[in-house]
């Protein structure tokens, strides 16, 4: 069955063979598409409405809400375009009307604890007193009461005071007018069709069930809490991440969540390992990273850091060039873990090391989910997600393949810690 962007292809190239032979008749009654990565729900829509204007036979202009999507333009219709149209629609009844299944997903944002600290920063700003009731609107938000639970299982203490005094500094007054103004546009957000992107990038049993917190407060850090019981992801509210970057950290973290849904057989295929086979197995799924960046971006030909700071695609520009080196640095971490050289917290300080910015979990994770999916095909990867022991039998392949060509050299995950992590049988392809 074809898909839409190849059934579209036909049809534009059926224009272009009705426009060549009459020319003088293209200018009145030509039809103009011009298509996108645009949601089948949409271009249906969007095509239905095509048709109804060909059948009464309208001067019409149609473009989508969002100058960030896709426009379908048609301007007249004549009759010996109609079986355009019917490729077009054909293209609508080859792939499905979502980009996976809506009841999967279950998402929520919760902007008032961000509300509230604005609504006092603006009365600070207007020289008006701030009441008791103005604290306790803000305290008694779910995003701080969660923030404040999630602060006390890391151990860290974290009171309405600490908060109040974060809220009265001079440096947040000074920023009253960029917060407003990026709570307002992340609002904006489409976060239902954030995690629809990335749906085909996670196995098809799991889902999607998180609350998003958009918070602002001391610690400038974003972060995924109880993902197993009661899916939250905290985003700090930073002004300088435009409502793309929010919608593209969004999705990375719900690709997270859809994961650590499935993750049960995993932690059950593991569990029998030894203690130091075992926590090599569970850091090895710590390059969701990587995979979360894939999935977010929509796919191995698209920019993953195209909506980040300076900072970020300097960060990513390094990672990419250090890619050999880093990979060296996780593989001597795991052997070093398997042969006991470091043991208990030791483990879990090196393995946060390499988080960093966006560190070797991120780009390395990502490079070897790029090369697997380019290799091997998108279910392969979502087979290495299903258990993370296979994406790195899966990279060596590819990477021992390139080796053998004239190319850049690709350093090689050492086969004892395949083999200690009891890399399963199926691995190969």
């Amino acid at each position: 069955m074809k898909g839409f962007h190849s059934v579209a292809k036909e049809a534009a190239d059926a224009i272009e063979n009705i426009q060549k032979s009459n020319v003088g008749h293209r200018r009145k009654r030509g039809l103009y598409i011009l298509c996108s990565s645009v949601g089948a729900k949409s271009r249906y829509q969007q095509l239905t409405r095509i048709s109804y204007c060909m059948r009464r036979n309208e001067t019409t202009r149609l473009t989508s809400a969002s100058p960030s999507r896709p426009r379908i333009m048609a301007v007249g219709f004549a009759l010996y375009l109609r079986k355009v149209l019917g490729l077009i629609l054909l293209a609508c009844n080859s792939v499905p009307m979502f980009a996976g299944d809506d009841s999967r997903i279950q998402v929520t944002a919760d902007f008032s604890e961000a509300e509230a600290v604005v609504a006092i920063l603006e009365k600070r700003h207007g020289k008006q007193a701030v009441t008791a009731a103005d604290w306790q609107a803000l305290f008694a938000t779910e995003p701080y009461q969660r923030l404040k639970q999630r602060e006390a299982a890391m151990k860290r203490t974290f009171t309405d005071d600490d908060l109040k005094t974060f809220v009265l500094s001079v440096d947040l007054l000074s920023q009253c007018a960029a917060l407003r103004s990026t709570v307002a546009a992340w609002k904006q957000a489409d976060l239902k069709l954030d995690a629809m992107r990335i749906l085909p990038y996670l196995p098809p049993e799991s889902v999607i069930g998180a609350k998003i917190y958009p918070v602002i407060k001391p610690m400038h850090n974003s972060f995924v809490f109880e993902a197993d019981t009661d899916p939250a992801i905290f985003l700090y509210v930073d002004p300088s991440v435009s409502r793309e970057s929010f919608a593209n950290t969004v999705a990375h973290e719900m690709h997270h969540i859809g994961l650590s849904s499935v993750d049960k057989k995993y932690e059950g295929d593991i569990a029998s390992l030894p203690d130091p086979a075992k926590a090599v197995a569970e850091w090895m799924g710590a390059f969701g990273e990587g995979e979360a960046m894939l999935a977010a971006a929509g796919g191995p030909d698209v920019d993953p850091v195209a909506t980040g700071t300076l900072e970020l695609k300097e960060n990513w520009a390094r990672g990419k060039r250090d890619f050999n080196h880093d990979l060296e640095q996780v593989n001597a971490f795991f052997l070093d873990a398997l042969n006991g050289k470091i043991q208990g917290d030791a483990i879990r300080e090196k393995a946060s090391s390499f988080f960093g910015l966006q560190g070797p979990w991120y780009t390395v994770g990502y490079g070897m989910a790029v090369m697997v999916e380019k290799g091997y095909g998108r279910k392969s990867l979502i087979e290495c997600m299903r258990d993370r022991r296979l994406l790195l039998v899966r990279y060596n392949q590819l990477a021992e393949e390139s080796n053998r060509k004239v190319g850049p050299w690709l350093a090689l995950w050492s086969p004892e810690i395949l083999k200690d992590v009891e890399t399963p049988s199926q691995a190969t392809k």
